[in-house]
């Protein structure tokens, strides 16, 4: 086979890998759009991806979570165990102990005052995430207190 003959050489196989890698975090990005309000753990990602043929092991599952973290994509919640895709603007998330739903709401006041009261303490590279556990209407409607 000839030099330009396809994906035989190293850079053709990096050229795919790094193909590969967009196009899960794409699709991981997409699973968690379409699954919102509810939290998706690294875990239920991979069995999603593999009912549409992709074998896809879980190191590069979680890989992909954290770019889309970093990059202000994607959100872990931490009172839910799972991650859900972020908005542009900083947000609540009010997680209902019910049925699991997360609801994020803008709250970019709130972020500025944190940010403000981190920086006074001198800290610096601050993510502040507010995470509220409840119960949502429907929930509240069915366990009446």
């Amino acid at each position: 086979m000839s030099a330009t003959g396809g994906g035989a050489t190293a850079g053709g196989r990096m050229a795919g890998r790094k193909r590969g890698a967009g196009f899960l975090h794409e699709r991981v990005l997409r699973l968690l759009e379409l699954r919102y309000p509810r939290p998706l753990t690294g875990l239920e990602l991979v069995e999603m991806l593999l009912d549409t043929g992709e074998v896809v092991p879980p190191s590069q599952v979680y890989r992909a979570l954290k770019r889309l973290i970093d990059a202000g994509e994607a959100c872990k919640v931490l009172v839910a165990g799972g991650y859900v895709p972020a908005g542009p603007v900083p947000a609540m998330l009010f997680w209902c102990r019910g049925c699991g739903a997360v609801h994020a709401v803008a709250c970019p006041e709130l972020f500025a005052r944190l940010e403000a009261g981190a920086t006074a303490a001198g800290m610096r590279d601050v993510r502040s995430v507010v995470e509220v556990p409840g119960l949502c209407g429907r929930c509240a409607g069915r366990n009446p207190a």
